[in-house]
């Protein structure tokens, strides 16, 4: 085994999941990389499983347009045409027969004015793709303390959506939908006045369900949010990440679900535990990185 090699294990003991990382040879301290946030060490609920997880930096935003277009104009450049090709988003996910969403086939991921607005429309295997072009970059600017960018475990997602808060149903405290300070939604969801409607992907209908039960809205303006919104909107959690409930649902390591919800799910459908399926691209899944934490942080 190589020094600075990071290796995870997932283990299910006792009702207990124990997800870790270590990095021999590694002790110096290191800063936390632009654009991604720290995430210490610590435990979590999920289901009926106790999760124990290491230490781990998080990207404070789900990934954007801007941030896919320089990978794209990097292979570009670099002359690797088919890996550029292979690379292109499928634009053409936003085409609905119930509405009419053609300015987004045109615009969306190309136009400047969507630049901070999420990376949408991609498959997994393009977003690893990405991972591994970031991975080289960050290497370039922080040099081998950064080990592999990569996908985040969904156990990695739920701590870090959670906030510090080992109980939070969503990323901010509270069971409602609601900032309450701000009297405004706190995330861009389908708004259908009740956070204990969702969609049940089994029968594919609407129900009516959910252990935290009905809460009103009166009194409170809807989402202006048309479809997504940008990544720094709405409010950050206690680690300083935004959009961990809503706007688009990200991809995990586990394939076959992405987390947390997007601006097409109902409010039940938004928690940090919330999952859905995933087969491809579509233009309410997104992702964000993560990078395993390699020592003391620098603080």
């Amino acid at each position: 085994m190589k020094p600075g090699k990071s290796i995870f294990f997932v283990a299910l003991l006792a009702g207990t999941v124990l997800l870790s990382a270590f990095t021999p040879g590694k002790k110096k301290p290191v800063k936390t990389p632009e654009g991604f946030v720290f995430v210490p060490m610590g435990t979590t609920v999920i289901g009926n499983d106790t999760v124990s997880v290491q230490a781990f930096w998080m990207a404070k935003t789900e990934i954007t347009n801007n941030d896919y277009r320089e990978f794209l104009a990097d292979l570009k450049a670099s002359g690797d045409m088919d890996a550029y090709q292979k690379a292109l988003p499928d634009t053409t996910q936003w085409r609905d027969k119930l509405a009419y969403n053609e300015p987004y086939v045109e615009l969306y991921f190309r136009h400047p004015a969507y630049s901070e607005y999420p990376m949408v429309n991609i498959s997994r295997e393009q977003a690893e793709m990405y991972c591994v072009w970031l991975t080289k970059k960050m290497r370039e600017a922080y040099g081998d303390y950064i080990y592999d960018v990569r996908l985040p475990y969904r156990e990695e997602w739920v701590m870090a959506a959670r906030g510090n808060n080992p109980d939070a149903v969503y990323p901010w405290n509270g069971v409602t939908l609601f900032n309450e300070k701000e009297h405004k939604y706190a995330c861009n969801f389908r708004n259908m006045g009740a956070e204990s409607i969702h969609f049940n992907d089994s029968t594919g209908k609407i129900e009516v369900g959910g252990e935290y039960g009905n809460y009103g809205i009166a009194g409170y303006i809807f989402d202006a949010s048309d479809l997504t919104a940008p990544v720094l909107s709405y409010w950050p959690n206690g680690y300083g990440l935004y959009n961990m409930s809503g706007n688009v649902a990200e991809m995990v390591q586990q394939s076959g679900i992405v987390a947390g919800g997007s601006w097409r799910s109902t409010g039940y459908d938004v928690r940090v535990e919330s999952t859905a399926p995933y087969t491809g691209p579509r233009p309410d899944v997104g992702f964000r990185p993560v990078i395993t934490y390699p020592g003391k942080p620098n603080q």
